[in-house]
């Protein structure tokens, strides 16, 4: 069991910041952004524009209904402020403020629902000594553009696996170089990173995700591989030598 936060800096929390930062990453603050409602309106509609046809406008009713919903429930707390909502965002300013001054930063573990609390320039260290220790090759320029081009004759040429009407699906029209991450590794000594990559708007990623659908409709792989834990993985064994 590891402690929900580590603090791998010299900076002091007073009791009241440790107890929000306590409550994890997946927290939901009850303080809300000014045009969070419109922010979350435009997230659904994109979203829904995804789906087939025939499946958006009943959706997209059912968003409304929610927002409208969530509209209602914003006013009223409006109407009557909660000192809970206050006492939480003069918290998160303090919090803002120390880590600011500091030169530091909040980061996700690698197990658990922990938060790691380091200084900036350790994080970046720890990443570019994973980059340094690892093979990756460095690039003199940005072939992100390239990479589109090609990912866009590809969509254009595959006739027969992608129907004209579908394509526009699977082209990023404004892709970028993807991003990585690092999750740290509080149970390892120096804590080292495990990167996390995030592809989502690479050229490639939506036509990615359309081939692996298909591939395991007409190619069905077995799951093979699988964790277990050593009890479990006795007892089955117990229970086989038992019938046998």
């Amino acid at each position: 069991m590891y402690p929900r936060v580590v603090n791998k800096t010299n900076i002091p929390f007073t009791d009241e910041e440790l107890t929000l930062l306590n409550k994890s990453l997946k927290y939901n603050l009850s303080h809300k952004r000014k045009h969070w409602l419109n922010n979350l309106a435009l997230e659904a509609e994109a979203a829904i524009t995804l789906l087939h046809t025939h499946e958006q406008e009943y959706i997209r009713y059912q968003v409304a209904h929610n927002l409208q919903k969530l509209y209602r429930q914003h006013n009223e707390k409006r109407a009557m402020p909660d000192k809970t909502t206050k006492n939480e965002c003069r918290t998160i300013h303090q919090i803002k403020k120390k880590l600011t001054k500091e030169k530091a930063m909040i980061t996700k573990a690698d197990k658990g629902n922990s938060i790691v609390i380091l200084y900036m320039d350790d994080y970046n260290r720890k990443v570019d000594n994973f980059i340094s220790n690892n093979s990756f090759t460095l690039t003199t320029r940005d072939i992100t553009n390239k990479l589109r081009r090609d990912v866009k004759t590809a969509i254009e040429t595959c006739r027969e696996v992608i129907p004209k009407e579908d394509r526009w699906r699977y082209k990023n029209l404004n892709p970028t170089i993807p991003t990585i991450r690092g999750l740290v590794k509080v149970h390892k000594d120096d804590y080292p990173i495990r990167p996390v990559i995030n592809w989502k708007n690479a050229p490639a990623c939506k036509i990615a995700k359309m081939l692996t659908k298909k591939l395991l409709i007409y190619i069905p792989l077995p799951y093979t591989y699988n964790v277990t834990p050593p009890t479990l993985s006795m007892t089955s064994k117990k229970s086989h030598t038992t019938t046998t």
